[in-house]
């Protein structure tokens, strides 16, 4: 059976990036799957991003645009590309050209021999900043603590089987949705596999992410977090998760 993939390419303010981004995911999947689709989110973006995402879906028939009256952030764009995604796997590639082609193929390449596909980036300190490198790590750190996990990563371009997001009730709507999504599916014994992959580095610009106000979001939707599996719902979420080496 023919494997298929929706990809979510959020995108706020890439005018310089869309089309290259675009172009890198069309390279990666040529001659590797054939059944995908590309759902590309316009999330209010200021600049000719919207437009440009219009004349790439002209071009291709594989590509759809969503484009959000106000700005709703990465979290919703992912959920809701979730509830428009109609292929076998989906996975997310950010508008900023920031995961090159051979990283795709890579994570691409280990579809099917895991229900999750966790990558983390292996050239942090060649494109990030010392000290965001070192808030990532920290937040690493802190979240397997917490969550009683070994993970490499928490939010990258992970790649799952669309069907087990599609029955999964996501309440994160900020960054941590994928932490969410991965303590939920890991917890109820679902198997993982984790690949290193690099970035291209255009992605550098700043981030949410870093602000005080967003990590405030973050530790609130965690701990409700650990509140569903530790004791609202600990007899669902009581497994141990299957790492494939």
């Amino acid at each position: 059976m023919k494997k298929s993939l929706t990809i979510i390419v959020p995108a706020y303010n890439e005018e310089k990036n869309l089309e290259d981004t675009i172009n890198t995911i069309n390279n990666a999947l040529n001659n590797f799957i054939e059944d995908y689709e590309t759902l590309i989110f316009n999330d209010c973006s200021k600049d000719k991003t919207g437009e440009i995402a219009d004349w790439l879906a002209k071009k291709d028939k594989k590509i759809k645009v969503i484009h959000n009256k106000v700005n709703m952030g990465l979290g919703y764009n992912y959920i809701k590309g979730i509830e428009l995604a109609t292929k076998e796997f989906v996975m997310m590639i950010p508008g900023d050209d920031d995961i090159p082609e051979e990283s795709i193929k890579k994570i691409l390449k280990e579809m099917g021999n895991a229900d999750i596909i966790n990558n983390y980036f292996t050239n942090p300190f060649e494109v990030r900043s010392f000290h965001r490198v070192l808030i990532s790590k920290g937040f690493v750190k802190l979240m397997n603590l917490l969550l009683g996990l070994n993970l490499k990563y928490y939010t990258g371009t992970v790649l799952h089987k669309n069907s087990l997001l599609k029955n999964m009730k996501i309440k994160n709507y900020n960054f941590s949705y994928q932490v969410e999504i991965l303590a939920k599916l890991l917890k109820s014994g679902h198997s993982f596999k984790e690949v290193g992959v690099k970035q291209t580095g255009k992605g550098t610009g700043s981030s949410h992410f870093y602000t005080f106000k967003n990590f405030k979001g973050i530790l609130f939707s965690i701990s409700s977090l650990l509140w569903v599996l530790k004791f609202k719902e600990r007899n669902k979420y009581n497994k141990q998760p299957i790492k494939i080496n």
